[in-house]
């Protein structure tokens, strides 16, 4: 058996055709040390290049992944022609392909796509504090696809960057001064700049509430009870926002009810006609 396969096998053909392809290896070999090396050389420099123009941290790490695909893609077509691989067809092949993923996976191209821009626009960092919708929360992590949110009640949301592309997005952390606002309603019969003084009686001596812009008591609207007014100072610390503004509804409330200022509540007033309907029950009792 082994007999008739050799002698089927034409092998100094063989060994000939092996010669002629050494040097084929060899260079492919010689070309994937030199992408190795290039890739190292790019590397080093977007790295030092970055520093000195002073780009974020996330876009240099994006950029550099673009560039190491870039160059893996274009290594693997120059080895593959090295070796005599129809690199015509296997691109035409690839194209197809992606042809044909990029319509099955629409939602995380625009993901990518938005994560791109998310990085390169940078309207929030990580550890900014932001809003988006009716959530708050701090940026955990931003990643091409993705971007991971801590609320503040320790709780984790992973939200596509396509989403946030597409949202209104309040960043508090930009702003180095925070508005706090304290609503709380006085009766019409009370006097306005009395309850206005004894409000601004509750803010001194605090040293988070900054002197300039002064704080205020200003009236909002006259409501079906109350006269609404609204408190409102500035912090420079805007993590402290709603932390002082819980503190203050409280510590209004005590100095309104301590100065005998009423806070009113909404209440129903029934008026009865008098109907002899009316006086048969009332009679009845």
């Amino acid at each position: 058996m082994l007999e008739r396969l050799t002698q089927s096998i034409d092998l100094q053909a063989l060994m000939t055709r092996i010669a002629e392809y050494v040097p084929n290896i060899i260079g492919a070999c010689l070309l994937v040390l030199l992408f190795f090396i290039l890739n190292k050389i790019i590397r080093k420099t977007v790295v030092s290049a970055m520093a000195k123009t002073k780009v974020s941290e996330e876009a240099t790490t994006l950029l550099l992944r673009f560039a190491k695909y870039a160059l893996i893609v274009f290594g693997f077509l120059t080895v593959a022609g090295q070796l005599s691989i129809n690199v015509g067809s296997l691109v035409a092949g690839v194209g197809i392909a992606g042809l044909a993923l990029s319509f099955a996976a629409q939602d995380t191209i625009a993901n990518l796509i938005s994560g791109v821009a998310i990085i390169i626009d940078r309207p929030f960092k990580e550890g900014d504090w932001i809003a988006v919708g009716d959530m708050h929360a701090s940026v955990a992590k931003i990643r091409l696809r993705t971007t991971t949110l801590t609320t503040f009640d320790n709780e984790t949301v992973v939200v596509p960057n396509k989403q946030l592309a597409q949202e209104r997005v309040v960043n508090f952390t930009l702003t180095p001064n925070a508005r706090v606002r304290v609503s709380v309603g006085i009766a019409y019969k009370e006097d306005i700049q009395g309850a206005r003084e004894v409000i601004l009686s509750t803010l001194e001596g605090d040293a988070r509430i900054l002197p300039d812009p002064a704080p205020s008591v200003v009236v909002t609207g006259l409501g079906d009870s109350s006269v609404n007014l609204q408190l409102r100072f500035w912090t420079e610390d805007p993590n402290q926002k709603y932390g002082l503004m819980w503190e203050y509804t409280e510590k209004c409330k005590q100095a309104l009810d301590q100065a005998d200022i009423e806070i009113p509540f909404p209440h129903l007033q029934l008026f009865l006609e008098q109907t002899r309907a009316v006086e048969t029950l009332a009679k009845a009792k």
